[in-house]
């Protein structure tokens, strides 16, 4: 389900964007909760927005999620959602340990760049992607505790590991995304009485 007739101005519904490079499983994340479905081949996506419904405590919620393109030729395109998201993914795989370099090298340099001057921190999370896939490489692999250990040493929210193809820990991802986001409305709303009051 596409996001197209969502409306924008429903406070239910939260707004995110996936970042990572090629071939981490963004968007199979994103299609594998939304449609219930995971898809074997490999397409590398420019932009795509889904609409994933989630249920938190009882409310019905609609995560907006921004799929962006992976490759550095597309930041430009990526500089828009930084804007407009309430809390940024940012996935690795956790059978590649060249992917966790990028979050230190790639993601965290550019979303730096597109957010300082945000009044306020967007939340990050940290997400390990293709957990289905390890098969105990010590070399090539990145374990839970480095996840959490990064996830410390960026200043994440927190760190999550999951699979589209058997869909473990999708739903946690998307938990945290709701968590982060009344998280930050919250400290927004705190942020801006005091602007007033002054």
């Amino acid at each position: 389900m596409k996001a197209g007739n969502m409306k924008p101005q429903d406070k239910k519904c939260v707004h995110c964007a996936v970042f990572g490079d090629g071939m981490v499983g963004k968007t199979s994340i994103s299609e594998s909760y939304a449609q219930k479905s995971f898809s074997e081949g490999y397409e590398a996506t420019v932009f795509e927005n889904y609409a994933v419904p989630l249920s938190v405590a009882g409310e019905e919620f609609i995560i907006s999620m921004f799929d962006t393109a992976g490759q550095k030729d597309y930041e430009s395109l990526r500089s828009f959602t930084y804007k407009e998201s309430e809390v940024l993914l940012l996935c690795f795989s956790t059978c590649d340990r060249e992917t966790l370099a990028s979050i230190n090298d790639v993601w965290m340099p550019e979303l730096k760049r597109h957010t300082k001057q945000s009044k306020q921190k967007r939340p990050v999370i940290l997400v390990g992607t293709q957990i289905d896939l390890r098969v105990g490489n010590e070399d090539s692999e990145v374990s839970a505790d480095e996840g959490v250990q990064l996830a410390k040493d960026i200043g994440a929210d927190c760190y999550v590991e999951c699979s589209a193809r058997s869909r473990e820990g999708l739903k946690e991802v998307f938990e945290h995304v709701v968590f982060s986001a009344l998280k930050y409305r919250k400290k927004k709303s705190n942020i801006l009485k005091q602007i007033f009051s002054r």
